[in-house]
């Protein structure tokens, strides 16, 4: 038996865009803890000479990732700022390790918002129907009882204009008869019901 399709989450992760033979790496960010350097055996490897060989820390904690320079000779910044402390990242956020620009990208986050947004549970809203003036006041009359010929001479038109009036105000209030439109208004407050 075959269940419900997962979501895949995709991975936080930076995307090299400075120029040069790093443009277009990829460094995922798969682990709790990760060391972002230029050694060949770091978590995240950045093969460059103005990247420290232990140049950043990269933690994913409290459903973020946070970024912490370790002293590097050329610096880590965010968005142009240099990163002093430890820093949480937002998708989208332009890091820079030395020379080195990237691109930060998590669309998990993105997709956690929606998430969210659908499991917001809204009461139901019951749409008013939009009443012409002409509707609203042959509604009223119904309402006092009036017979469609009272209403024609209180209006100055035919009884079968009347007639089609009553049938419009009918189908915009899902009713089939005078009775139940003048309910239907009622519990929708088109009507008072004095």
């Amino acid at each position: 038996m075959v269940g419900p399709a997962k979501r895949l989450i995709p991975l936080p992760m930076f995307v090299v865009t400075s120029d040069g033979p790093l443009r277009g790496r990829v460094l995922v960010v798969d682990a709790e803890e990760q060391v972002l350097g230029r050694r060949e055996n770091s978590d995240l490897q950045l093969g460059d000479p103005h990247v420290s060989r232990a140049h950043a820390v990269v933690r994913r904690q409290s459903g973020a990732v946070w970024l912490e320079d370790l002293g590097s000779t050329g610096g880590t910044f965010v968005n142009g700022e240099p990163v002093t402390g430890s820093q949480a990242l937002r998708h989208g956020d332009l890091v820079r390790f030395g020379t080195v620009e990237t691109r930060f990208e998590d669309r998990s986050s993105m997709m956690e918002g929606d998430d969210a947004t659908q499991l917001i549970e809204l009461p139901p809203v019951e749409d008013k129907p939009v009443l012409s003036p002409r509707q609203q006041e042959v509604l009223n009359y119904l309402k006092d009882g009036l017979t469609n010929p009272e209403i024609a001479v209180h209006l100055g038109v035919t009884e079968r204009t009347v007639k089609a009036h009553c049938q419009e105000v009918f189908d915009r209030l899902g009713a089939r008869n005078r009775t139940a439109a003048v309910a239907v208004a009622m519990r929708m407050g088109l009507v008072g019901d004095d």
